[in-house]
């Protein structure tokens, strides 16, 4: 596989970043520290306008600093930023990551034996540096995928004691499917990655329709 654009990742998370590098991807980490709110109560558009705020943040971080700039590998002429968010929908309710172990154990209570949603919307802007090493805006796009999650009924010992590995705060839905979580569910449809936090196959058919890989 050829990389034709440097990917830039607006995100610290873990999984995203574990989930590029098995995919093969050069990229580097710029964070965008946004405050995360939004005006929508849909969770598909609440990923995706999470997530473009999270690009757009980047992108202007880029093009207005050298100093960013200068991170990029010299290689490269074209930035592709990634972004993306996720969140678990239930009954209507999104649910993000807990703010404590007590939200972890409401979350939880919420989702025991049930069916819920995982969205994650992803946004992308890309920069292309031209021969006077400026940056501009040469391409945008973004997309979500959505997960159906059929979770076991589990005791109120097993949610405290699932709690108490630490996993399930830093977690949408307060649980990891690709760690411990992965016991409490029963079955899904769709994309397990997306569960994961990133739905990497659609990405990378997304790069390889635009000739950013090939």
């Amino acid at each position: 596989m050829k990389q034709n654009v440097f990917i830039v990742l607006a995100s610290e998370s873990p999984r995203r970043k574990e989930l590029l590098k098995q995919a093969g991807l050069d990229f580097k980490v710029i964070t965008s520290n946004i405050d995360e709110n939004t005006v929508y109560s849909e969770p598909d558009r609440i990923v995706m306008d999470l997530s473009e705020m999270k690009c757009r943040a980047v992108a202007d971080k880029l093009s207005e600093s050298y100093n960013e700039i200068k991170k990029i590998p010299e290689g490269y002429d074209k930035i592709l930023i990634v972004a993306a968010d996720t969140i678990v929908s239930r009954g209507g309710v999104s649910l993000g990551k807990p703010k404590n172990k007590e939200d972890a154990h409401l979350i939880l209570r919420r989702l025991s034996g049930r069916t819920h949603e995982v969205y994650t919307g992803v946004s992308c802007v890309l920069l292309s540096r031209g021969e006077d090493k400026k940056i501009k805006e040469t391409d945008s796009f973004g997309f979500y995928s959505e997960t159906k999650v059929k979770m076991y009924r589990f005791s109120e010992d097993e949610i405290k004691d699932y709690i108490a590995t630490g996993e399930p705060l830093d977690k949408a839905g307060a649980y990891g499917i690709q760690g411990i979580g992965e016991r409490l569910v029963e079955y899904i449809k769709g994309d397990y990655n997306n569960v994961v936090g990133f739905p990497l196959s659609k990405f990378m058919k997304e790069l390889a329709e635009r000739e950013y890989i090939s």
